[in-house]
């Protein structure tokens, strides 16, 4: 195969045409930064908004009558709150 100059030249303008800066516009374009929340994180952000309501109060008595183990809890209400998350209520 015989390569004579016009080839090289070609394959050489095509060569540095792919290599030429970008225009400005072009760049911009490819630069522009993405942010995307899953849907976990969205629930998080959820959670974490739905916090703000807690009563510190009722938490802090919670915790003192556990540690004085005066605390206890109907197995009725236990059940039917594993009854209500598992269905999606």
């Amino acid at each position: 195969m015989k390569v004579d100059c016009i080839q090289r030249n070609t394959m050489i303008n095509a060569y540095n045409r792919q290599r030429q800066p970008l225009k400005q516009e072009e760049m911009i374009k490819q630069n522009k930064d993405k942010v995307i929340i899953s849907e976990d994180a969205k629930q998080l952000s959820k959670l974490n908004s739905d916090n703000e309501n807690i009563n510190i109060d009722k938490i802090n008595e919670i915790k003192n009558r556990i540690k004085q183990g005066t605390y206890s809890v109907s197995s009725k209400d236990i059940a039917k709150k594993i009854i209500e998350v598992t269905k999606g209520e």
